[in-house]
């Protein structure tokens, strides 16, 4: 006796929507899933392949593989159809074939379309699953995290159901700034202009950082009866479309949905293929990514990964040894992350090449770049509002100092996170000789080295940054602030960075006297800017930067007449 015949009928659940027939019919279709099992006291299981069905009219079976049970069906037998789908287990009630015909030396009979099917469930609800090939665009619109700003991630369904669908975006297309929400509005674009538009929530999360993609769990919220009919019915043509494209189905028409009606629709699916201005650019963009994605799981509760944390501690090494302005310089150029990923790979970068420049070694450097790039990614983990306001009152500015609390609880598994390191450049990175930072209120003699070289790296970095209660200053001006901030920053520190960097830094927009906007990628050992790189604009460097210039090429721009905060 068969699986589906043996097991109690209270097991099964009872399923006649015309169209989550229809759709577990589609799935019975697919090669290698539908049995035809004859009752009576010879009853057996036979393979079959169920090729059509018309709602409400007829099943169509190939029984050509099997024709030794076309003479007790001719003789009006009984037979159950069965299989498992990706809604659990079904099964039919008891059906006979109306008629037979041969076409092509095929074997084929009609059977009266069944009004009801009984269904053993895996899961919750039917999740029909896209094959390769098959394009539907997933457009998640929220307030961004940062701004009070609507802004848009797009992605790619990776399966539907009527309760939620699974979608996986590019970690480097900022994840950050628009999940998780707890109320974001979903559109799916499908390839011939169709759209559908639910709202829903983030139920489960799970980063793939060979694949650099988010796999993201959505549940649909607030679902009215027409909608979920419209689901149901997206369903089915998923699933009618993946057993078209899955080999035998090839001679089944294409579905509706799935025809392409503009090949260059730039909401059919994500675009991987983002240009940066730099390989070096290209290279940190992974890294960013990796923390981008990091903050959005930390915020569903999960914990920062270990290994991959120091995979990427090391790369960003690796890439300042390869060549160290090189990789200064592309720390402009990531721009679609969060401002806490922006901030936090910026001062990890610094961070590594000024403590390299003191002979630091590189384990001691891999840890600090390991906590200087997730050091403010627990702010991702508060209330949005607070990093929009421009004022703070008490209550407020306690609860914006939790996030040091938060990144460390979430650092817990990441045992090779020297203590000291944790506590110098996370704990402390905020806090301020005087007293006067946050969160412990340390001063001086309770502030270590390691903190003090950060807390600087820290504050350069944050004044070139707009913030909604004050402007972002330029390179030199930060500079010259922090000359002027003794009683806070440690003196020393300050005028190692200053003598490092240089008075203009890698990474500066300057003016010149033709009017040419240009960003300082190289500086000679005396400082001095031997190299830069004509940008057509003042926004963050990009594929349109022109080639290197230096030496003569440069001196055509005339002399620097202007240090530009660039625009975002």
């Amino acid at each position: 006796m068969s699986e589906a015949t043996e097991t109690s009928e209270n097991e099964f659940t009872p399923i006649n929507s015309v169209v989550e027939l229809a759709t577990y019919y589609d799935s019975l279709s697919q090669p290698g899933v539908a049995v035809l099992t004859l009752l009576g006291p010879a009853e057996k299981d036979h393979p079959v392949v169920l090729v059509e069905q018309l709602e409400e009219d007829y099943l169509l079976f190939d029984l050509t593989a099997i024709r030794d049970v076309a003479p007790p069906l001719r003789r009006g037998g009984k037979f159950i159809l069965s299989g498992f789908t990706p809604g659990g287990l079904v099964r039919s009630g008891p059906m006979s074939i109306r008629e037979f015909t041969t076409v092509e030396s095929r074997l084929l009979a009609y059977a009266d379309w069944p009004t009801e099917i009984f269904v053993k469930q895996r899961r919750a609800s039917f999740r029909a699953t896209l094959r390769i090939g098959m394009e539907v665009g997933v457009h998640v619109r929220s307030k961004d995290n940062d701004k009070d700003e609507l802004v848009e991630l797009q992605g790619d369904l990776k399966d539907l159901s009527a309760t939620g669908c699974l979608a996986e975006f590019f970690m480097q297309d900022g994840v950050s700034r628009v999940l998780p929400d707890i109320a974001t509005e979903i559109e799916l674009y499908f390839p011939n202009g169709t759209s559908f538009e639910v709202k829903a929530k983030v139920r489960h999360l799970k980063t793939d950082n060979d694949r650099q993609v988010l796999a993201v769990g959505f549940e649909f919220e607030n679902v009215s009866k027409p909608q979920e009919r419209e689901i149901w019915g997206y369903v089915r043509e998923i699933e009618r479309e993946a057993s078209r494209s899955a080999g035998n189905g090839e001679s089944r028409s294409e579905s509706e949905l799935f025809r392409v009606h503009d090949e260059n629709d730039k909401k059919l699916s994500r675009r991987h293929a983002h240009t940066y201005a730099t390989p070096m650019a290209r290279r940190l963009a992974r890294i960013a990514g990796y923390l981008d994605s990091q903050m959005v799981v930390m915020k569903q509760g999960q914990p920062v990964n270990s290994s991959q944390l120091s995979l990427h501690a090391d790369r960003v090494l690796d890439m300042l040894e390869d060549d160290r302005q090189e990789t200064l310089f592309a720390v402009h150029c990531i721009h679609r992350e969060s401002r806490w990923v922006k901030h936090g790979l910026a001062v990890a970068v610094r961070l590594a090449d000024l403590l390299n420049a003191a002979k630091m070694p590189r384990d001691l450097r891999k840890a600090v770049v390991a906590g200087a790039m997730v050091h403010d990614l627990g702010k991702g983990t508060l209330p949005p509002e607070i990093w929009r306001a421009t004022t703070l009152s008490t209550d407020v500015y306690e609860e914006m100092q939790t996030h040091v609390e938060a990144i460390i609880e979430k650092l817990d598994g990441v045992k090779w996170l020297a203590p000291v390191v944790r506590e110098n450049v996370i704990a402390q990175i905020n806090e301020r000789l005087d007293g006067s930072g946050y969160p412990n209120g340390l001063r001086g003699a309770h502030l270590g080295q390691l903190a003090r070289a950060a807390a600087v790296v820290d504050a350069v970095d944050a004044m070139q940054r707009n913030r909604p209660d004050r402007p972002a200053i330029s390179t030199v001006a930060a500079g010259k602030s922090m000359q002027t901030r003794t009683e806070q920053f440690d003196e020393a520190w300050v005028k190692r960075y200053n003598a490092h960097f240089g008075p203009l830094p890698v990474g500066t927009l300057l003016r010149f006297e033709k009017g040419n906007f240009a960003w300082v990628v190289g500086l000679d050992a005396k400082k001095r800017v031997n190299r830069v790189r004509v940008s057509p604009h003042k926004l963050a460097p990009d594929d349109k930067l022109g080639p290197p210039l230096e030496g003569s090429a440069m001196a055509e721009l005339g002399r620097i007449r202007e240090v530009l905060i660039p625009e975002s």
